[in-house]
């Protein structure tokens, strides 16, 4: 399976970030997921930007999204 191509945050016609796309987000519940089962332990954030090929602030935001509480290495 491959990344989802990454969407701007900016939408025509609005001012503030609408945050990571759907897709995208669905993509990092998945990676989550599989990490959570085969590590028993939530996906760090630098792990989850290593597999997505993210920035740490998209994997922190990613994270947010996803209501994971851990977002440290």
């Amino acid at each position: 399976m491959t990344a989802p191509a990454l969407v701007p945050g900016h939408q025509d016609g609005q001012d503030e970030p609408s945050g990571p796309s759907p897709e995208l987000l669905d993509y990092a519940r998945k990676v989550a997921t599989d990490h959570q089962a085969q590590h028993h332990k939530p996906i760090s954030r630098d792990a989850l930007r290593a597999r997505l090929g993210v920035s740490n602030q998209l994997a922190s935001d990613l994270l947010r999204h996803l209501g994971t509480a851990n977002v440290s290495t």
